[in-house]
């Protein structure tokens, strides 16, 4: 009998620690339900790391997580990003060492000594219809000294549609054909900002057919009031012909199924510019995560054109010198 007893004790003691456990998990899920959209593998290995119980782990992956959606772009979640370290491409690019630009007699750029883009094919384009697409996934960021609304306006003169103005300009200039989209993708909602500039992407496509080449301007962005601010600041100015300009990076986003491609395309622009305009180009930014809706062409680029600690004389500049290098280079991959 009281052997009976002890056992009942010892089943009970255990349905309690069972049940404790559950209760921590429960606790663990709650705080991390955010963090469905980032995958369950992650909630799980703190899940395990919280209650070192794997039996109940292996219980949780019976729970239904919601289904992926393959057309939603991970970087939408702007918070998401922010957990992971990039990969940054910032040395020269050895398979370019050999790359040259020379001005013709009138002081153009010339691309007869410019090698071949290395594994980019060549497009053909009608040139008398737009083959460019500008359009700004941010378009309301801004820049030093304006503050408000932790930097963004949608004063189109002191935003990002002012500084894709600016760059139809020049590449209209050197005989583009260019579109402009000046639509604020981040307004109602900032997280949905790529959701929604895709919706523009999709109707424009269907609409000029002649479209190859796309570029989504951003301009990065620092924490003014952290300690080693400026030593960050400093990155993002440099000066060029005797102007203080900002600096600009590319970004990759490695889930789209095109990342190869979309890749080289932006290590074609790293190397023109690093030839044109030393110090320019601070690098190849590849994220962890998120596609930033480049599948919809491999010749899809996004540029982060200074910071919002540059002013807007800075990043104007930039802008202009970031023209002459993509009319470089979209010229060279034209057939």
């Amino acid at each position: 009998m009281g052997r009976r007893n002890k056992s009942t004790y010892l089943i009970i003691a255990l349905t309690c620690l069972i049940l404790l456990n559950l209760g921590s998990m429960l606790i663990v899920f709650t705080k991390n339900i955010d963090n469905f959209k980032g995958g369950e593998v992650r909630l799980l290995g703190k899940l395990k790391k919280a209650l070192r119980v794997d039996n109940i782990v292996q219980e949780v992956m019976k729970f239904p997580f919601p289904k992926k959606d393959d057309k939603k772009d991970p970087s939408d979640n702007e918070n998401e990003l922010e957990i992971y370290d990039d990969f940054i491409i910032t040395d020269a690019l050895e398979e370019y060492e050999n790359l040259i630009i020379v001005k013709d007699s009138s002081g153009k750029d010339s691309i007869e000594n410019i090698p071949e883009p290395l594994n980019i094919k060549k497009i053909e384009v009608d040139k008398d219809k737009p083959y460019i697409y500008i359009y700004h996934t941010h378009a309301t960021e801004t820049f030093s000294p304006y503050k408000d609304n932790n930097y963004h306006t949608t004063d189109n003169k002191k935003n990002m549609v002012n500084i894709g103005e600016i760059l139809t300009k020049v590449l209209e200039a050197g005989g583009h054909k260019v579109i402009h989209e000046k639509t604020h993708h981040d307004i109602p909602s900032y997280n949905q900002s790529y959701s929604r500039s895709l919706n523009s992407l999709e109707r424009v496509m269907k609409k000029e057919k002649n479209l190859k080449i796309f570029l989504d301007l951003h301009r990065d962005g620092i924490e003014m009031d952290k300690p080693n601010y400026k030593k960050r600041l400093a990155t993002f100015k440099t000066e060029i012909e005797g102007k203080p300009t900002a600096t600009f990076s590319l970004v990759v986003g490695p889930h789209s199924p095109n990342y190869e491609q979309v890749l080289n395309f932006a290590k074609y622009i790293k190397a023109v510019s690093d030839v044109m305009y030393p110090d320019l180009c601070t690098g190849i930014i590849v994220k962890k995560v998120g596609k930033f809706n480049q599948f919809v062409s491999d010749y899809a680029a996004l540029l982060e054109i200074g910071s919002n600690g540059n002013t807007l004389e800075e990043v104007e500049e930039c802008i202009k010198l970031v023209g002459d290098v993509l009319d470089v280079a979209i010229r060279s991959i034209q057939k």
